[in-house]
């Protein structure tokens, strides 16, 4: 006997749906690159930090120091530029040069050095102007310009 042919037909199947998971590899090469961009932009910011940690500490050393503390202030100083250029002339030359160099990174003029760090009693007006010079100048300074010292 034949069978009704209505009985012969096989179910009609779905196709499965489309799910978000596992992605397509162009999705996962997307996710590597976006991955890789993240960790180098964090490890290029964290370098920046690091390298302005020197600076950071001298501008709160500053803010700690009394205006009366010029040759205090004048170490903190050539410890910032040690710290960027260690074997900068300047450091081991002799006062003038060294006070050349300190002009050279700031535009307001630079009370006289010798006066006021190898005075018995220096004007305090003086020191007091140093102090805020150097404020001054440590507000403006960046890295980029300590690390250029050597070409100046």
């Amino acid at each position: 006997m034949a069978a009704e042919p209505a009985l012969q037909l096989a179910d009609i199947s779905e196709p499965a749906l489309a799910t978000f998971w596992p992605p397509a590899p162009l999705w996962w090469g997307l996710a590597l690159v976006l991955f890789l961009l993240l960790v180098w932009m964090v490890r290029h910011l964290m370098r920046r930090r690091h390298k302005q940690l020197a600076l950071r500490q001298a501008r709160q050393e500053w803010a700690q120091l009394s205006p009366l503390q010029s040759a205090e202030l004048n170490q903190l100083l050539k410890r910032l530029v040690k710290h960027y250029q260690p074997t900068h002339p300047a450091l081991s030359a002799a006062l003038p040069q060294w006070q050349q160099l300190l002009q050279s990174l700031h535009t307001e003029p630079l009370p006289d050095l010798q006066h006021l760090l190898y005075q018995g009693a220096p004007a305090e007006q003086q020191q007091q102007q140093f102090y805020h010079w150097a404020g001054a100048l440590l507000r403006q300074l960046n890295v980029q310009q300590l690390e250029a010292l050597c070409s100046n």
